[in-house]
């Protein structure tokens, strides 16, 4: 089955599931459409339509959530400088689960380079994995360093949309998201990926909507 279809198929089946959670309990929508979303992360972001299909994850299963936005955020990368030689340990150590050792490799390259915007946005992500997807304080300053040094930068905006996402915010999540992609560049290899996030992010936004504006009827 194609990689698409089948997660249209999958996000079909979430609607059905958020539809009848949000009947049960208003409000409920937020934290089921955060948490399907987070469950297609793990095939989505991979970007690859072609690819054969296979079942989604939750983020928070194994370390293959956490590879993939590593992944996602190194293909957002834009080579400033030598923040690859500080970037291919440090995901090594994230990889493997250790984000501690990941952030304090990171922060080493920080001292040499303190205006690389891949250096912070790679040093936001460590501090949000460490945070179980949470944007703590470090983390969000972190991304606003990325920012203000490079304010084309993609990684913070989505980063930002995730935490959004997991703290049950789609709204916020969406505006971020959309955010990230008007500053993709036409060969950007996570421009896909992205765009397929959104779209389940909308298609959720408007069923919750739809169900919420039945709800408030009865």
């Amino acid at each position: 089955m194609n990689g698409w279809v089948a997660l249209g198929l999958l996000s079909a089946l979430s609607l059905l599931v958020l539809s009848w959670f949000v009947r049960l309990s208003k409000g409920l929508w937020q934290i089921a459409a955060a948490a399907v979303l987070l469950g297609m992360t793990g095939y989505a972001l991979q970007g690859r339509p072609s690819a054969p299909s296979s079942p989604a994850k939750p983020l928070a299963v194994n370390e293959a959530g956490a590879t993939q936005l590593i992944d996602i955020r190194a293909d957002m990368d834009q080579s400033f400088g030598g923040a690859q030689r500080w970037l291919i340990t440090a995901d090594s150590f994230a990889k493997q689960g250790d984000y501690a050792s990941a952030a304090s490799y990171i922060q080493s390259g920080l001292r040499s380079d303190p205006k690389n915007p891949d250096l912070w946005s790679a040093l936001g992500v460590q501090l949000m994995l460490a945070s179980e997807g949470q944007m703590s304080p470090p983390a969000q300053l972190a991304f606003d360093k990325a920012r203000a040094i490079q304010p084309n930068h993609p990684a913070p905006y989505y980063f930002a949309g995730l935490a959004h996402m997991i703290s049950g915010d789609l709204n916020g999540g969406v505006l971020l998201w959309e955010k990230t992609l008007s500053l993709a560049t036409p060969n950007a290899k996570w421009k896909v990926g992205i765009e397929s996030q959104l779209q389940a992010a909308k298609a959720l936004q408007a069923e919750a909507a739809q169900a919420q504006s039945k709800s408030s009827i009865k």
